[in-house]
């Protein structure tokens, strides 16, 4: 059976696996991220065919296999924490993210895990929306905290609203989070154009 290889749509890790039709029914634990998805969540990538390319065409994608892309309604990113390399998915929709304790359970839905007792169990709330153009529009809003916040170095005061993108910097107390943002380009369904 061949190998092929495919993007996790959390991370974008690149794995192994057995091109198998039965796939399309099975899951996948990344072992990157830890995120487990259906299969047909992760993107395959196409190998392309070098023989006509050595002939001085053009190279031609293999077409028994299909490149998939993730939809709308799947994670707009991660927030990747710079000390541990830890990966938390940010689904869309209003979320809220918190310090997570072995004693009580966190208020908050994404729980980073950290020895910062500095970070508040409901520390910040982010807002994850997809625009008429299929971009995520993603925002960040302090919390039940009492703590400092920054965004990139700047601190969020209570009532601000303010709209983050790839490769910002989030820092909850003594927590550094950046995120990144999936590509636009794996936020739309592939469209095959059929000779």
């Amino acid at each position: 059976m061949n190998t092929i290889r495919i993007k996790c749509p959390v991370c974008g890790a690149i794995l192994n696996a057995k091109d198998d039709p039965s796939n399309v029914r099975k899951s996948v634990t990344c072992p990157n991220c830890k995120e487990r998805r259906k299969f047909t969540e992760f993107k395959v990538i196409v190998p392309v065919d070098p023989s006509p390319a050595d002939a001085g065409q053009e190279p031609v994608a293999d077409e028994t296999q299909v490149a998939i892309r993730r939809r709308p309604e799947s994670s707009p990113g991660y927030l990747l924490d710079k000390a541990t390399g830890q990966c938390y998915p940010i689904p869309a929709g209003e979320h809220f993210i918190g310090r997570k304790t072995s004693k009580s359970p966190s208020k908050a839905d994404i729980a980073i895990e950290t020895t910062d007792r500095g970070m508040s169990r409901l520390h910040l709330k982010v807002l994850c929306s997809l625009a008429q153009d299929g971009r995520y529009h993603v925002s960040v809003a302090n919390a039940e905290n009492k703590n400092p916040t920054l965004v990139n170095g700047e601190r969020l005061v209570d009532g601000d609203v303010v709209g983050i993108k790839h490769g910002d910097i989030l820092t909850l107390c003594e927590t550094r989070l950046e995120f990144v943002g999936n590509p636009v380009e794996d936020r739309t369904e592939l469209n095959v154009n059929k000779k």
